[in-house]
């Protein structure tokens, strides 16, 4: 190859908007070799269709591909299998599309249950249709005293195993059940993922309805039968769920709580 057919490391760099730092990087590591070095003046030259190659390392820092890794794409005549390259860098790509779109889902969700929160101040009374929900549980027993003792993040141990857990928004909180003249306390985490509703043991099932909600920044599950006694119209069935909610300014020393009561057929 002539001479006057290459392109200087100052003309690669151009080019491509890889700073002559970083080329000479990716020659040290053995991933972009020049096509020519001067044995006088040392000075490096590139061919041109190697402008591609600088194209697939940026894509390569880009993807958290090592570039390290590209040296397994050069055979023994030092040439680059670019279609081997491509395959393993579409599979990639295919799998980072797939996680930034959970991210985007999670994101739209989120921005969801914050603009639902805004519609209402707290301490306001609202009725809210909520559907049936599939909730973990862990029974605390008869008293609000009781629950004291439990953290609902204990759930999330339990469960969130799969990395699909990690890109959803479930409810997780306390449940109080008083039915048939008995109360019973549960910290809860619902479950969304199809999986754990149907293999998860402690599994409760919450009837979808209109409940009344409140938003309050401390715990008031303990006094929801005076709340909502207006709204139970004396009813003693009934069920308070009190979860974490999302807010445009989260206060993380004082979180907003939603405290939900639907009452149940006698």
């Amino acid at each position: 190859m002539r001479k006057n057919q290459l392109l200087s490391i100052g003309e690669i760099s151009k080019s491509t908007g890889v700073s002559i730092k970083s080329l000479r990087y990716y020659e040290r590591i053995k991933v972009l070799k020049p096509a020519f070095i001067d044995p006088d003046s040392g000075y490096r030259y590139y061919s041109f269709a190697q402008i591609y190659l600088v194209e697939v390392i940026r894509s390569c820092i880009e993807l958290d591909i090592p570039l390290k890794k590209l040296t397994e794409f050069f055979d023994a005549n030092d040439a680059f299998d670019l279609r081997k390259f491509l395959f393993h860098g579409k599979k990639i790509v295919e799998q980072k599309l797939q996680r930034f779109q959970k991210i985007l889902k999670l994101t739209n969700e989120i921005e969801e249950k914050i603009a639902l929160a805004e519609k209402y101040k707290v301490g306001e009374i609202y009725p809210c249709e909520i559907p049936e929900k599939y909730f973990y549980v862990r029974p605390c027993g008869e008293s609000f005293k009781a629950m004291e003792k439990y953290q609902a993040s204990e759930l999330f141990l339990d469960l969130l195993h799969d990395e699909d857990d990690y890109y959803s928004s479930p409810d997780y909180g306390f449940l109080y059940e008083y039915a048939d003249g008995k109360p019973m306390c549960y910290i809860f985490l619902e479950l969304l993922n199809p999986k754990l509703k149907a293999a998860a043991a402690n599994v409760k099932v919450t009837p979808g309805g209109t409940y009344f909600c409140m938003q309050s920044k401390i715990s008031q599950i303990e006094s929801a039968h005076q709340i909502f006694r207006d709204y139970l119209k004396g009813k003693d069935s009934f069920i308070a769920i009190e979860t974490e909610i999302y807010a445009s300014k989260y206060e993380i020393s004082k979180p907003l709580n939603e405290l939900r009561v639907l009452a149940l057929p006698l």
